[in-house]
């Protein structure tokens, strides 16, 4: 209820798991890591950071809880580490190793029904900037291009193609790919974007050209294949 008492202390705390706020317990995250998920209480609820929502199950069995579906809601879970404050927020930096799937206090362990899980759909971009087919854009812009669900940042390298197009015979076109020192992208989870940013200015009134392909989810899935167009200005 108080953890504001408790800054910079170790502490372990037996909660419900409640993914990525899935139920607005909180208004707002500290946005740590890409597991950043919220432990619990009929009147508290408290971040957890640095730990990933993976243990064992009754059985015995590795269960990595899902952060994005209501599949692992109201699981009793028990984590330790250290609570941290910034930002008007507390939150528990997690100990590695702590994170451990329980009962809640006082109940009877029961064994785990087998779960069919579904997967989720796969990530796809549901916002850019600038948009497709847009004209005059400044040669000094960003692209910022927001993903329906988390990426996995390591997997962006070598899967954005950058380049002018250029028009060819028979009315096909071609596109002149960027080196990849010629742009620099980065993926920033607390927006699930994927920003893109050029050390020089773009050449003014030509037509740029951004393919995504590749690039997986957290939960390893690909991403749907996206291609943005614009046209540059002066």
């Amino acid at each position: 209820m108080t953890p504001a008492r408790y800054v910079d202390q170790k502490v372990t705390i037996v909660g419900q798991f409640d993914g990525r706020n899935l139920s607005g317990f909180l208004p707002d995250s500290p946005a740590k890591t890409r597991y950043d998920f919220v432990l619990h209480s009929p009147d508290s609820a408290i971040w957890v950071t640095n730990l990933r929502p993976k243990g064992k199950d009754a059985r015995g069995k590795d269960l990595e809880l899902m952060l994005d579906g209501r599949l692992d809601t109201g699981r009793w879970i028990s984590v330790s580490g250290t609570v941290k404050q910034g930002r008007g927020l507390e939150w528990i930096d997690g100990d590695a190793g702590s994170f451990s799937i329980t009962t809640a206090p006082g109940a009877e362990p029961v064994e785990d029904r087998d779960i069919v899980r579904i997967q989720a759909p796969a990530p796809e971009v549901v916002f850019s900037t600038p948009t497709e087919d847009e004209t005059d854009v400044s040669p000094t812009t960003h692209v910022r291009i927001q993903f329906s669900r988390d990426l996995d940042p390591a997997s962006l390298k070598g899967h954005i193609q950058i380049g002018y197009v250029n028009a060819a015979a028979g009315g096909s076109q071609q596109m002149e790919p960027f080196k990849p020192t010629e742009f620099a992208a980065a993926y920033l989870p607390p927006n699930r974007v994927v920003e893109v940013k050029f050390p020089k200015p773009l050449e003014r009134f030509r037509t740029l050209k951004i393919q995504i392909e590749g690039v997986l989810g957290t939960d390893q899935q690909p991403i749907k294949p996206f291609t943005l167009m614009f046209e540059l200005g002066g």
